[in-house]
């Protein structure tokens, strides 16, 4: 490939003997013409690298922004779906209630079968439901609605009015549930088993 700047410069150093004046004068000039030609080139040529570097980094900043827009709008929908499949199980525990003290074997059983897939569903979409008859007292994840006197331990819940949620390991809903307070005449009130808020 031929070196137009080395070739300007050879071109700018001949000793004026080499060539008749007239041409010498006039060659140096078309060479000086030539070599700030080219260097107006390579500053042009350096101001357009420069130019599609920023431009290429605008984009970048961009292309990062967008993604982080869409992430957050797909969290967003994520987010809003947990909601709405809570909110449709809340409708289900109530029909599974219903099913339950409606006498109906058969339907309770459905219903019950139900409820249980329902629970892993939702387990496999980062949803975790809880809230079991039986259990002991968390005040971190159970809102009391009432005391009830029972022969089971004080503590216990003994009935689960609300399920509580927990979405991608953060507490949506506290369970709310009916705890046993002992046996009639056998303690006296604990402020801890009236019902609180959630």
């Amino acid at each position: 490939m031929l070196d137009f700047e080395a070739e300007l410069n050879k071109l700018l150093s001949r000793e004026v003997e080499q060539l008749p004046r007239y041409e010498f004068a006039q060659t140096v000039e078309i060479a000086a013409l030539g070599k700030n030609l080219l260097e107006d080139l390579q500053k042009k040529q350096t101001d357009v690298s420069l130019q599609v570097e920023e431009i290429y980094d605008l984009l970048k900043e961009q292309n990062t922004k967008g993604l982080q827009d869409a992430l957050e709008a797909e969290k967003n929908r994520a987010d809003a779906l947990a909601h709405t499949a809570i909110a449709l199980c809340d409708l289900l525990e109530d029909f599974c209630a219903y099913a339950r003290q409606s006498g109906s074997e058969e339907l309770k059983h459905q219903a019950d079968l139900l409820w249980s897939q329902s629970g892993y569903h939702l387990a496999e979409n980062s949803i975790v439901r809880f809230g079991t008859e039986g259990e002991s007292l968390n005040p971190q994840i159970h809102t009391v609605q009432k005391g009830m006197e029972s022969t089971f331990p004080r503590e216990q819940v003994l009935e689960v009015l609300q399920s509580g949620y927990v979405y991608k390991n953060a507490l949506v809903r506290k369970a709310t549930v009916v705890v046993s307070v002992g046996s009639a005449g056998s303690f006296g009130t604990d402020a801890s088993l009236e019902p609180t808020g959630s």
